[in-house]
């Protein structure tokens, strides 16, 4: 029996795959929001360290239909220390980023998350040893200048919910790069599963220093919050698997927008104008990274095409022939 309803089916294969890209995008941007404002309900009553326990466990829970596929084998890995480089740094820049979260308006968190593919850029050229082109140099300038008006160092001392939002980018930015080298082995459903595994006992050992039973009502919340960073997660991965990162990559800037406005109506923050002008300018400079790295793509496929078309069989008979 399909577990969705054939009209649907039809009705999801008639809207282009940019429109879809764009259409989870979004939905991973509302589930974000949607996350942060749960986190800070209950944040004041249990701490977040036992918060960022309670996610990782139900969520995994929630993952299990995914992980169980008839067939196959996702514990099957070739790098187990990278899977628990990865989940460490998983977990750093989770904790940073809960922690924070009671700190900092949802719109300033949110401004400086975007500083995160940036930092992986920086990080995969430096260990990886990969190549970027000077457009996209410029790119990476402009996003970290735009996280320097968000953060004003020369105007104003840099709180502990800025150092936190700062160490969790760059954590985060690391694990991106680590997934990298995992990608080329291990297959996505395999690096999440070891994420989500090994995250746990990282988790419940930082949540035992602030232990606390939670209410009915708390443990309610906290499983919403799991629902919205799963729909978050799943939501990204498809929108990447519909459309290319320069289509859909300017939805989530959304996120921005949502943030400002539930920070506003649940807490009843108004984010100094450097925060929309700074998280304006790092995203610019994320979506220009993007796109000069499509662009350098690109032109790389055109050159090999090129080259395997001089090279062929019949071109090198009518060489030969002249």
């Amino acid at each position: 029996m399909p577990l969705v309803p054939g009209p649907v089916v039809t009705l999801y294969a008639a809207v282009p795959p940019p429109m879809r890209g764009v259409m989870f995008m979004m939905i991973s941007a509302l589930g974000v929001v949607a996350m942060n404002v749960s986190i800070r309900e209950i944040a004041d009553d249990i701490h977040p360290f036992v918060i960022a326990f309670f996610r990782h466990t139900i969520g995994v829970c929630l993952l299990v239909p995914i992980f169980v596929r008839p067939g196959s084998n996702p514990f099957r890995t070739a790098n187990f220390s990278l899977q628990g480089l990865r989940a460490m740094l998983n977990v750093v820049a989770m904790l940073a980023y809960f922690m924070a979260l009671t700190m900092e308006p949802l719109a300033k968190v949110v401004a400086l998350t975007f500083t995160a593919p940036l930092i992986a850029t920086v990080g995969a050229v430096l260990l990886l040893g990969e190549k970027v082109t000077r457009a996209r140099y410029l790119a990476l300038a402009i996003g970290f200048g735009g996280a320097l008006i968000v953060l004003r160092p020369w105007a104003v001392e840099l709180s502990t919910g800025s150092m936190l939002l700062i160490l969790s980018s760059a954590t985060w930015g690391a694990a991106l790069v680590v997934i990298k080298v995992l990608a080329r082995t291990d297959s996505p459903v395999t690096i999440a599963l070891y994420a989500s595994l090994l995250q746990i006992p990282v988790c419940l050992i930082a949540a035992l220093f602030y232990w606390q039973w939670p209410t009915m009502y708390q443990l309610f919340v906290m499983a919403l919050v799991a629902v919205f960073g799963s729909i978050t997660q799943m939501s990204i991965a498809q929108a990447f698997r519909e459309a290319d990162a320069t289509v859909v990559l300017p939805a989530d800037f959304s996120k921005l927008v949502f943030a400002g406005l539930a920070g506003w109506f649940f807490f009843g923050e108004l984010p100094a104008i450097w925060v929309w002008i700074g998280g304006t300018v790092v995203f610019t400079g994320v979506f220009l990274n993007a796109w000069f790295e499509k662009r350098a793509r690109d032109d790389m496929r055109r050159l090999a095409r090129a080259s395997e078309v001089s090279q062929s069989p019949n071109n090198s008979r009518e060489n030969s022939g002249d």
